[in-house]
């Protein structure tokens, strides 16, 4: 009895090893098709550096390049070395592959499961960069990404992703420029990587730079995006913040702060354009020391060029890294001509942005706006000609708000500026400057109604503009414009 136990335990033990070895082979050529099919379908920069298969697990390291736009972004607040201009910047992913069907290996939390599946893969991500010589170097000293992904027999995907709280840098004598409560999330990929639903949550998180510091409290998000051969892509996205603060230095007091945001997105894309409707949900807004809120608007997107704004991007990212300054990098654009061919390519698919609908309260009244923005591609003659790529734009602006909460908003904005400009006034006391301010304001705000910009009905300010085709006018009234856009 005792044999024939052992020789039945002895020949699960050798087919479980078999099936497992053979199970490493076919996740080794399912992984070599996979990654290239995931670059092309989800236009993902990502690619293989490494890959070792063994009998029960495999290791693998692929490289995820981030463009230009985020690389800098990552090489602000967490590279801490260097990298040469030409080397590519992104996530290292470093996974650790257990073969099915029965996975044996350390699990995440050391949980055992005997349920059957195709593979289980443990996976870190961090920060990197592409060596030009092997592989890819870890540059980052940020805690890494865990994320547990497990693929079941009928193709579905499921991980679950972890961040723990982290300061960076860590140091106690530098001042922290990333400060994490950690995040956490699920995302589940249907079979043939076509489906993908996620959530995602972040307690809190704090950017410091020289001028400011961003603090966000309570984000959640949530995603459903998919995409077929000869279908348009969609995407539905819901994104709630419970607080977003910006304070600009050396004030205590916060800028301004959103306290319960709401995003709700939907987007398709069919061939190179991209429709996009939004709509915004404000609890509290704060700006020029008063509370507003509740406030909604919505957003409509038509015929965007992903393929050109993308490139645009990319351009404006890779100048600004050569000349972090507004000016030298419109000047930049806009001599070498760069500027101009990019916003050809956008003005092709006549682009249409509006903004229907904007509703604020505030504490004297409802502050109303509408605007629309489109350009006529069938207007573009010569590509590469910045005034005349002007002239294709069409807008549409109206808005109306209470005269006293316009004053008060100019007041605050006046008093800013001369804080920041002028030594003499940061020395003055508060009522002093709040008075000087004022004065400034009100003569600014009288200024532009004797002109007709603005129209006083009753207790609110109204005005509206239109731009067609390198004319502007402003409650009907023609402005006169800079050469540039004539």
């Amino acid at each position: 009895m005792k044999k024939a136990v052992c020789l039945v335990v002895g020949g699960f033990v050798v087919v479980c090893g078999l099936a497992s070895y053979e199970f490493g082979v076919r996740i080794e050529q399912a992984w070599t098709a996979l990654v290239p099919l995931v670059a092309q379908v989800w236009n993902i920069p990502v690619s293989t550096t490494h890959y070792t298969r063994g009998w029960f697990s495999s290791t693998a390291e692929t490289f995820l390049e981030l463009p230009p736009a985020l690389a800098v972004v990552l090489r602000a607040y967490v590279l801490p070395r260097p990298t040469p201009s030409a080397t590519p910047e992104g996530l290292i992913m470093v996974h650790h592959i257990l073969h099915g069907p029965f996975p044996i290996g350390p699990r995440p939390g050391g949980i055992i499961s005997l349920v059957p599946m195709h593979t289980l893969i443990i996976s870190a991500l961090a920060p990197g960069a592409r060596g030009s010589s092997r592989g890819v170097v870890a540059t980052a000293t940020l805690p890494a990404l865990q994320v547990s992904t497990t693929v079941f027999f009928h193709g579905v995907g499921q991980s679950h992703f972890v961040m723990p709280a982290f300061t960076f840098p860590a140091s106690e004598q530098i001042e922290a420029h990333l400060v994490s409560e950690g995040l956490h999330g699920d995302v589940t990929v249907g079979a043939h990587g076509r489906h993908i639903t996620g959530s995602l949550r972040a307690p809190g998180l704090q950017v410091a730079r020289e001028d400011s510091v961003l603090a966000l409290h309570d984000v959640t998000a949530r995603a459903d995006v998919s995409t077929g051969y000869r279908q348009s892509s969609r995407s539905d996205t819901f994104v709630r913040v419970g607080s977003i603060v910006v304070t600009h230095r050396p004030e205590a007091q916060a800028t301004w702060a959103i306290t319960g945001g709401e995003v709700r997105a939907t987007a398709s894309a069919a061939g190179e354009t991209l429709q996009a409707v939004a709509d915004v949900q404000l609890d509290t807004f704060h700006l020029a020391d008063m509370p507003h809120g509740p406030g909604t608007l919505h957003l409509d997107m038509r015929r965007l060029p992903t393929a050109a704004l993308a490139r645009l991007l990319q351009e404006v990212a890779e100048q600004w890294q050569d000349a972090p300054d507004v000016s030298r990098l419109w000047m930049h654009l806009q001599s070498s001509g760069d500027l101009a061919r990019r916003l050809s390519g956008i003005v092709r698919t006549s682009p249409e942005i509006a903004l229907t609908q904007m509703h604020l309260h505030t504490p004297d009244g409802e502050v109303h706006a509408r605007l629309q923005v489109r350009l006529d591609g069938s207007r573009l003659r010569a590509p590469g000609d910045l005034p005349q790529l002007v002239q294709t734009m069409d807008a549409q602006a109206e808005g109306e708000a209470p005269a006293s909460w316009v004053r008060a908003v100019v007041i605050d904005q006046v008093r800013k500026v001369m804080r920041a400009r002028s030594t003499l006034a940061a020395l003055l006391p508060p009522t002093v400057l709040h008075s000087l301010a004022a004065t400034i304001s009100d003569r600014q705000l009288q200024s532009l109604v004797e002109h007709e910009y603005l129209v006083l009905d009753g207790d609110r300010y109204k005005s509206k503009a239109h731009y067609a085709y390198g004319q502007l006018f402003v409650n009907d009234k023609p402005l006169a414009l800079p050469a540039l856009v004539q």
